[in-house]
């Protein structure tokens, strides 16, 4: 064959794979902007059924009952635990504002004068006790003064409201693909364990199990830690003496779940000085405050526990991921560093030839 037949065949093969590149990257580029919209969902999706995989496992064993009937039961469990909260508090909240725009309407609402140890609040106490004993006085004048502000208030908050509602309805919906993917674990299974595989033959496995168990163990510590600090948070209402002690509690483990407990302790704090005594707010703000942040102690070592991946590598996952993603970065995040990690490691080792002790271990400690 002649120098300008090899050259012309070269080009020909060469057009021919640029074209294949081109449709393959085309469908795969209309194939994302079809999933995009429901992306996140699937993601928690697949959060959710690595996560519940043990549980869901251990719950066929006992009652030995059938994949697709198990995972309908974990669908309406999930979908219970999500929305009957949710609609409460929803109730809640519509009849609670419900009532106050009827004051507000009959002329009988009224703020009650503030007391005196107001003025005793670091930093702010005189400020909050002027406007609280104008509120008192005259409750129309101090809302006209602050009617931008009030009306920017009321803004966020139903956008908020929005957003929340948006949020619960994605999360159902990833419940019951949760559901689905744990109905089909095994071949779900199989199918990353042969993606991972064509990316590395050796190691595809490895760290298909070290992705999975990372998620498994930060799951076991956002929940875990959630556990304890609404267990702690729920003693200091109780021996407080908060109204709605109980509800309380049951929101601030919400509120740890999705890594914001200041959301709960810091208005309970506030209440807490309003209304007791000096004595009174400081042991309860002295012990709050710890439960407050305990998770930064806690989660670490929850998550990195079994692990080969160090804890100071799951510990920036943790805070970055959240960071930058949001709760959903809360799992990515050491996802992603713990598999950097371990590639890293594996490059300065010069060894990607066989699978060494510590990826035995890592194997181990997730198939448990």
């Amino acid at each position: 064959m002649s120098d300008q037949e090899q050259k012309q065949r070269v080009i020909t093969y060469s057009i021919d794979v640029l074209i294949i590149v081109g449709i393959l990257a085309l469908l795969a580029y209309l194939s994302l902007t079809l999933i995009m919209p429901f992306l996140t969902i699937l993601i928690w999706a697949a959060i959710l059924s690595v996560a519940l995989s043990p549980v869901f496992v251990a719950f066929r064993n006992k009652t030995g009952m059938r994949a697709s009937w198990a995972s309908v039961i974990f669908a309406l469990a999930g979908l219970v635990i999500l929305l009957v909260p949710a609609y409460l508090a929803v109730n809640s909240m519509v009849g609670s504002l419900g009532g106050l725009a009827d004051s507000l309407g009959s002329d009988s609402f009224h703020v009650p004068p503030p007391d005196a140890s107001v003025q005793d609040w670091p930093l702010i106490g005189n400020k909050v006790y002027d406007l609280w004993q104008h509120a008192s006085e005259n409750l129309t004048q101090t809302a006209q003064t602050f009617a931008p502000q009030i009306q920017k208030l009321g803004v966020a908050v139903l956008g908020a409201g929005a957003s929340l509602t948006v949020g619960v309805l994605q999360f159902a919906l990833s419940i019951v693909f949760a559901a689905v993917f744990l109905a089909t674990s095994l071949s779900m299974k199989a199918l990353c364990e042969r993606i991972a595989g064509r990316i590395s033959e050796e190691r595809g496995t490895t760290y298909v199990k070290m992705a999975t168990a990372t998620v498994q163990n930060v799951s076991r510590g956002v929940i875990g830690v959630a556990l304890i600090q609404g267990t702690l948070g729920a003693i200091g209402f109780l021996v407080a003496g908060l109204p709605f002690a109980g509800f309380l509690s049951v929101i601030f483990v919400m509120a740890a779940i999705v890594q914001v407990p200041p959301l709960v302790i810091i208005p309970t704090i506030i209440y807490v000085w309003s209304v007791e005594p000096t004595m009174v707010a400081v042991i309860f703000t002295v012990y709050m405050l710890p439960v407050m942040f305990i998770d930064n102690v806690l989660k670490p070592i929850l998550m990195a526990r079994g692990l080969e991946t160090p804890m100071i590598v799951i510990l920036i996952g943790v805070i970055g991921g959240t960071l930058t993603m949001g709760l959903l970065g809360l799992f990515i995040g050491p996802v992603i560093l713990a598999l950097f990690h371990k590639l890293v490691t594996v490059w300065m080792a010069g060894d990607d030839a066989e699978t060494t002790e510590a990826d035995q271990a890592v194997s181990t400690t997730a198939t448990e």
